[in-house]
């Protein structure tokens, strides 16, 4: 009994942590959504810039503005990503490390890390026309109690028509993806190039 009591309360104190690292991230009970990533995936399309347009709020891209993601396949059939934006007038940016794990049976399936420190998070394309948009998620689960995710919806241009916003979001809620959680990325005295 006192091991059974020890081991609860372990998973207790586990799930708790992992709240309060989560907490600024957007988090729910139970698993992930069943979601499936797109069955094909052209890599050579995919690169060059993206402009962020919607997103699920991530702590670690608060307060920024004019997000922008510019990627480049290296020499090691990787890709360099390179994330730029401002934030408190200032501009920054990001670089990061993906590569498709399993590239004949789930091309659209990326890893991505931004730390050689950390480990490879998820980075699924869900829905991308390569010319246009591309709708990314992650999901992680916590002990089976609950989880978080992260989704972008990315424009070769800087705003999106209302036909591919619309249909990206029924996309979303067909999959379980709760849509209120898409902000806006702010846009609003952005440099041309950004």
């Amino acid at each position: 009994m006192a091991r059974k009591c020890q081991h609860l309360t372990l998973k207790l104190v586990s799930v708790l942590l992992c709240l309060g690292y989560t907490s600024a991230q957007v988090f729910g009970g139970g698993g992930c959504p069943n979601v499936k990533a797109q069955s094909t995936f052209d890599l050579n399309r995919y690169l060059g810039d993206w402009y962020e347009v919607y997103k699920f709020y991530a702590a670690f891209e608060s307060g920024q503005s004019c997000a922008k993601a510019h990627y480049e396949l290296k020499s090691d059939g990787h890709i360099k990503i390179v994330n730029s934006g401002f934030k408190d007038g200032k501009a920054i940016n990001a670089t990061g490390d993906a590569f498709i794990p399993d590239p004949q049976n789930n091309p659209a399936k990326l890893k991505l890390r931004f730390s050689s420190l950390a480990p490879y998070g998820n980075y699924w394309v869900l829905d991308t026309d390569y010319d246009n948009y591309t709708f990314i998620y992650s999901c992680s689960g916590v002990l089976g109690i609950t989880h978080y995710e992260f989704a972008w919806i990315l424009t070769r241009q800087p705003n999106i028509t209302e036909d591919v916003k619309t249909k990206l979001f029924n996309e979303a809620k067909a999959f379980g993806i709760d849509t209120t959680n898409f902000k806006l990325q702010d846009r609003s005295g952005c440099p041309n190039n950004q």
